[in-house]
């Protein structure tokens, strides 16, 4: 758990630095910095990269994505609430697809993810350090409308993410967008979607925010209101 835990202060340091300083390359964006984080019922922060290989460019050929995350949940199993602390890390050979269209991220690797349970729940199977294999994909189609998505399945222990906004283009000059969002996420032990509004905007050079909030609501629960932030420059 500590090692995992280090891993992703040291990730999440990386990824403020890479995104607070100078790009070294202006003539060519070859890789994203990100990093985020969700407040509801339960909460998540997570930070990464997607870096180009040799020869290939930023939405276009093979890359490299590394990431790390970590957050807590409840769920409740025969009438006792359960919550779930995990910590998380992956590596993904990724294939870009851009254009006029818009871009699209294919990728697969290896996650490994530490849980803890409070109190004990020996039903539950993800407890402790798990290895898994991810698989994920993002992009987004449009341009004064745009459709983005997000998914993401652990093929092992079936944990999964899946998201949609659309949106349309308010302003050219600082790529403003607002719209609204959808999405659902869980494994074998909860359920939970949400829907809101988003929107995004360019806060300085090859850098974005995007804010969103609504109503999240877990299988069994009451709807609950949840805030999202979300910050990426290229480079």
């Amino acid at each position: 758990m500590q090692t995992i835990r280090s891993l992703i202060r040291s990730v999440a340091l990386a990824a403020m630095i890479a995104a607070s300083a100078p790009s070294i390359a202006e003539a060519q964006d070859s890789g994203v910095v990100y990093a985020g984080g969700a407040v509801s019922e339960g909460q998540n922060i997570y930070a990464g990269a997607v870096v180009a290989l040799p020869g290939a460019r930023l939405g276009s050929g093979l890359a490299v994505r590394g990431g790390v995350s970590a957050g807590r949940y409840e769920y409740r199993t025969n009438a006792v609430e359960i919550e779930g602390k995990y910590t998380s890390a992956e590596l993904a050979f990724v294939h870009q697809s851009s254009g006029d269209w818009g871009w699209a991220n294919f990728g697969v690797g290896p996650r490994v993810t530490d849980t803890e349970l409070e109190p004990a729940d020996s039903g539950n199977e993800r407890v402790g350090t798990r290895w898994d294999v991810a698989l994920q994909t993002d992009g987004a189609v449009g341009n004064r409308w745009r459709l983005g998505w997000f998914g993401s399945l652990g093929v092992l222990d079936k944990a999964y993410i899946t998201e949609l906004r659309a949106g349309r283009l308010l302003s050219e000059q600082s790529q403003t967008r607002a719209g609204v969002e959808a999405g659902v996420q869980g494994d074998d032990t909860y359920t939970r979607g949400s829907l809101g509004l988003f929107v995004s905007t360019m806060f300085a050079e090859k850098s974005e925010v995007r804010i969103s909030g609504g109503l999240s609501e877990q299988a069994g629960r009451n709807a609950k209101p949840y805030a999202a932030l979300s910050l990426s420059r290229t480079f």
